[in-house]
């Protein structure tokens, strides 16, 4: 059976053959952990009731204090001092991750952890409040909708044995999006930003509470004109709007339990283009854009319905259950090279080679056929409908032994999800300097339907005796997709099975130091009807130290990924092969160090001095010499580096608080990086810049109603290439001034 509907409605697709088998699949699994789970709890001597949250790892700070493997938690007032609206810039508060700019505004983030790719995130499991947010993260995990960072109230990033609870791509860690609760008192704000290159912002939440019910309604709308200056004239900026609705209810009843609906709508419209510049345009005018992109605009639509009951029950069982539904639709008309002639990463790479093709991009040259090359410009509507559906539940088990605490967890999720790609190619002119279509209809590139089905189950044991703390996991997938390529009348199908244990152990030898050591096995699967492509994965350790004060705190970790078969995806802006094609890279190795430290002191009764530090040091080798067809690998020797991992990155905060005025200046640095495999010196045009950027914040509290704020990115308006994909040099936010005024009433 295979139906189809479009937006905001049902779709369905799995044989009544394979509902039936995940029916009974599911039935036992919940079954089983039923029986398990209240047979127990009459043999416990008494229990602690589980604390029902959003948050997959961190509880307490005792229980953070103890955890038995590495992770970060940015909390709210670690949010509030800078106010990103860049995922990107946010994340970089965490060792252990990595990002690859492209647009400066984080639009599209590319997040990598401990070695998993950044491209487009697709290596890494991303969250919100605890549910699976990238648009198919099975059929098409590229992250082209991730959470607004202004509804964040915080954020995990989860490294190390306890990341595999979160698949299905666990080979670096995952990311738990965490979004503003429903208050416990009523509230009205408003809060209004606005700053260089007409950036703009604009928050508003309103939340009641009423007895046992309350609901917070929030909307925002953030954009800019853009910092990036067209050839001849031209928009390149985007807008962002969010409408979000949450409403709980916890019944009066003996158990502590809660009802939470979520209801989302969000839209994109942005003039982003594929499309970067020259090495030497880039350092002339890193500001610069072709005429080649003004054709290019990024629109997108998503809709999300969540609801979640959580129960607490007295005997120490806890239930939290989640239905989700996720719509995402996007069109992104963008350049794509030329309709027959040399690549645009070969032409901005070396100009001088292919002058006309050059001059062609820029407008210094109408288009016309040669007698070699025809410069007719590709400029294809890459439009995709993605959706993603499930439940999952989680049942847990407190149990005290005298000295000994124990936690029994139990996880199960089924997904669907699936992506419908409608690429369309589009021919224009250059001439005499603007985008002329040429009246030519163009086939189809791409007409494809890829989805997928996955059964996941995690189960955990956790021993807390005396000081030490024990975690022993294992995470089981059954993963069935499918590709039905509608231009070739093919379908293509692969099943996968994979199974991942963990083991953490946390041992506390004083009041203030503990050591903790982990390894476990991580892994992402392969896309789906990807027939004879092993899935992605690697043996993980990691080793340290965690020291905690009334006044410092912090962690040492020594981490290395061994992958049994690294996986490179293919995508649009790849030559050379089919959107969604796999490569094997064979065996790698990624080995390095994390540092992290907090410390807030009072130097006296007015004044408050916090500081943070994150660094992270990484290296990476490939096991074996091996030629690919995917071009960001090409010819590979044994021993060369990854691309797009830096050998150092970090951020340094420092803030000074009082009563009616705060001050965070913040510093991010991060090393250079190789965009292809190699070893030694990195070549002009194959490596992104070193960058170090300043950023300041000030904040004024006139009362408990009303603060305002003086906020300053890239104070010393540094210019660096941050990459060069997709295609070109790409560079950083130069300086940017706000000003922001939050009014609570």
């Amino acid at each position: 059976m295979e139906s189809y509907q479009g937006s905001g409605h049902s779709l369905q697709w799995c044989s009544h053959d394979r509902i039936y088998e995940v029916s009974v699949k599911m039935f036992k699994g919940l079954f089983v952990a039923f029986v398990f789970l209240t047979s127990t709890s009459l043999m416990a001597s008494q229990g602690d009731s589980p604390d029902i949250r959003e948050v997959l790892v961190f509880g307490t700070k005792e229980q953070k204090e103890k955890l038995p493997g590495s992770g970060t938690q940015i909390g709210p007032s670690q949010l509030a001092k800078q106010d990103y609206s860049d995922l990107n810039e946010i994340l970089s508060s965490a060792p252990g991750v990595y990002v690859r700019e492209e647009d400066a505004f984080g639009l599209r983030p590319n997040i990598g952890i401990r070695g998993a790719t950044s491209d487009r995130s697709q290596k890494i499991t991303l969250m919100e409040d605890g549910v699976l947010i990238t648009p198919a993260p099975y059929s098409a995990p590229a992250a082209y909708y991730i959470t607004n960072p202004s509804r964040l109230f915080s954020v995990e990033v989860l490294k190390g044995p306890s990341a595999i609870q979160a698949g299905p791509h666990t080979v670096g860690g995952a990311v738990n999006l965490i979004t503003r609760p429903v208050p416990t008192k009523n509230i009205n704000e408003v809060e209004l930003t606005t700053g260089t290159d007409s950036f703009h912002k604009v928050v508003g939440s309103v939340g009641r509470v009423h007895d046992n019910f309350g609901y917070l309604l929030s909307a925002l709308s953030y954009g800019s004109d853009g910092f990036k200056q067209l050839d001849g004239g031209g928009d390149t900026g985007f807008i962002r709007n969010d409408i979000n609705a949450k409403f709980r209810w916890e019944p009066d009843t003996e158990v502590d339990q809660a009802i939470t609906l979520k209801l989302g709508f969000a839209e994109e419209d942005a003039d982003e283009s594929y499309l970067g510049l020259t090495d030497a345009d880039s350092h002339q005018s890193p500001e610069r854009r072709y005429p080649a992109s003004k054709p290019d605009r990024f629109v997108s639509k998503h809709r999300q319905v969540h609801l979640n009951y959580s129960a607490d029950f007295d005997s120490g069982f806890g239930l939290d259950t989640k239905a989700y539904f996720n719509e995402f639709h996007r069109s992104w008309n963008k350049f794509a090279g030329f309709i027959d002639g040399p690549s645009p990463q070969n032409v901005l790479r070396d100009p001088s080679s292919y002058v006309s093709a050059y001059e062609t991009l820029t407008g210094e040259r109408d288009s016309k056929v040669g007698y070699f090359t025809d410069l007719t410009i590709d400029v294809t509507d890459n439009n995709r409908k993605y959706s993603s559906r499930g439940i999952q539940v989680d049942l847990t088990k407190d149990f005290l032994f005298s000295t000994i605490d124990y936690r029994v967890k139990l996880g199960m999720r089924y997904h669907e999800d699936d992506v419908r790609r409608h690429h369309k190619q589009r021919s224009y002119l250059m001439a005499s300097g603007e985008m002329v279509s040429d009246g030519i209809a163009r086939p189809y590139k791409t007409i494809n339907h890829a989805q997928t089905d996955a059964i996941a189950v995690f189960f955990s044991n956790e021993l807390n005796w005396l000081d030490w703390t024990l975690n022993l996991g294992i995470r089981y997938e059954d993963i069935q997709g499918s590709v039905d390529n509608k231009l070739s009348a093919a379908v293509s199908t692969n099943d996968q099975s994979i199974t991942a244990p963990g083991l953490g152990i946390h041992k506390q030898l004083t009041p203030s130091l503990g050591i903790l050591a982990g390894i476990y096995k991580g892994f992402s699967p392969s896309g789906p009807g990807k027939s004879g492509v092993e899935s992605e994965e690697s043996t993980n350790i990691e080793y340290g130290f965690r020291y905690t004060s009334e006044i410092f705190s912090g962690e040492l970790i020594w981490f290395r990924s061994d992958y049994d078969n690294l996986l490179g995806r293919c995508r649009a802006s790849d030559s050379d092969c089919d959107i969604g094609q796999e490569f094997s890279g064979g065996d790698v190795k990624v080995r390095g160090l994390e540092l992290v430290s907090e410390s807030q002191i009072y130097v006296s009764d007015a004044y408050l001095v916090t500081g943070r530090l994150n660094y992270t040091y990484s290296e990476s080798e490939f096991k074996t010499t091996f030629f690919s067809q995917f071009s960001q690998w090409g010819l590979v020797r044994k021993g060369d580096e990854l691309p797009y991992i830096p050998r150092h990155v970090g951020r340094a905060q420092l803030g000074v608080e009082t009563e009616h005025w705060s001050l965070d200046i913040s510093v991010k640095h991060q090393h250079e990086m190789r965009e292809e495999p190699g070893s030694g010196g990195i070549s002009e045009g194959l490596k992104t810049d070193t960058l170090t950027q300043l950023d300041l914040s000030m904040t004024w509290f006139f009362n408990d109603a009303t603060d305002l704020s003086l906020l300053i990115r890239n104070v010393t308006d540094t210019s660096t290439i941050v990459s060069h994909r997709p295609y070109g040099a790409r560079p950083n936010l130069p300086r940017t001034i706000l000003g922001r005024v939050k009014y609570r009433f």
